[in-house]
This record gives C-alpha cells, sequence and structure tokens, in this order.
C-alpha cells in the first residue's frame, strides 16, 4: 500500500497548470477602455502532495488590473459603468495537458474591488468556461472617468476544490499532466446607448 502511495505522489508531482492572462478591451468611438496587468500575468498551479490534490489550491490576489474606462461624451451614449468578463482563448474547449485534458470548470475565477470601485459587484467565484462569463460589475450614474492608478481589481484563483468545500471537484485520481490555458477578459462598456 505505502509503495503505491509513493508511486501515485511521484505521477501527481508533475500536474502543473498555468495560466496566461490575455486582457482585451471593447470600446467605441463614444469611450474608450483599458485593462492594465498590474502584476500577476502567469499563474502557476502546482499540485506536488496528496494533501493538495484532496483540498485543491486558492490563489487570492493573483492578478491585479487597473481599469482605465472614460467617456468621449457622445450625444445618446452616456457611460455609467462597466461589466468584466471572462472566458478561455479562443473559446478554448478543455484544459489541454501534453496527454490528457480536463474540463474547464475544474478552475474558478473570482474578481474583487482593492480600490475605487466599492459600489461594483463581485459575482464571487466563477466556473471557467469557452463562453464569455460576467465576473464583476459596475455602475455609477454621477459617472466620472476610471484609472488605472485609482481603480483596481484583484483576480483569484481555485483549482481543485473538493464539492464539500463549495468547489467543482478535487483533482485525485486524475490523469497527472502539464495543462495549460490562457484565459481572456473583456471590459464591457455600459449605460444608455451601449
Amino acid at each position: 500500500m505505502e509503495h503505491s502511495i509513493k508511486k501515485t505522489m511521484k505521477k501527481m508531482s508533475i500536474l502543473i497548470l498555468m495560466f496566461f492572462i490575455v486582457s482585451e478591451c471593447y470600446a467605441q468611438d463614444w469611450n474608450s477602455a483599458r485593462i492594465s496587468v498590474l502584476n500577476g500575468g502567469s499563474i502557476p498551479l502546482t499540485f506536488n502532495s496528496i494533501e493538495k490534490l484532496k483540498k485543491g489550491i486558492e490563489i487570492l490576489s493573483g492578478t491585479k488590473f487597473g481599469i482605465s474606462l472614460g467617456t468621449n461624451h457622445i450625444v445618446d451614449h452616456d457611460l455609467t459603468g462597466f461589466v468584466l468578463n471572462f472566458r478561455t482563448f479562443n473559446s478554448q474547449a478543455n484544459l489541454i495537458g501534453d496527454y490528457y485534458t480536463l474540463p474547464l470548470n475544474r478552475i474558478r475565477v473570482k474578481a474583487e474591488n482593492v480600490i475605487g470601485l466599492e459600489s461594483g459587484n463581485s459575482l464571487g467565484y466563477m466556473d471557467l468556461a469557452a463562453d464569455w462569463t460576467p465576473l464583476f460589475t459596475y455602475e455609477n450614474l454621477l459617472w466620472s472617468d476610471l484609472t488605472w492608478v485609482t481603480h483596481q481589481l484583484n483576480i483569484s484563483y481555485e483549482c481543485g476544490k473538493p464539492e464539500s468545500d463549495g468547489g467543482n471537484g478535487a483533482l485525485l485520481g486524475e490523469n497527472p499532466d502539464y495543462y495549460t490555458v490562457e484565459i481572456e477578459f473583456e471590459l464591457v462598456p455600459t449605460g444608455p446607448g451601449f
């Protein structure tokens, strides 16, 4: 039995998840929008113990975004806020390993206010998917432009957390591999005329 656990540990220690953050903005002639990646553009998750395979890994505030969003004061296009969405880059359908795949929902992502976006709404941990999924919404009817220095979000990551702890399932028993996925973020301005 002990030999079997050591053999399993040796195999599982090669399981690493790597995230490459790609920021994208959605803007029209009547506004400007930008996501600035301030830190954490690549997030490795290394499952190198039985404990991590059973309990999962959570990286709080792994990435910090600065949000810049401004209006060009075009009539009938009143900026009042934004939605931050995310998905896999190019709508990748699975976590891709050298030999195996895992479902995308083994990874969950959360966005929370750091500074300047206190009236915003974090939607909590959301499953990674191939389609756009909202993470954070912000609205201010008395609009003033946002700058990356004074308006920031933290992005947290969770992988392999058991269902009993509110996750999508532990990775114990999954095929060991080096899995990678690129995550794309989209900043979508909101308000009348959008």
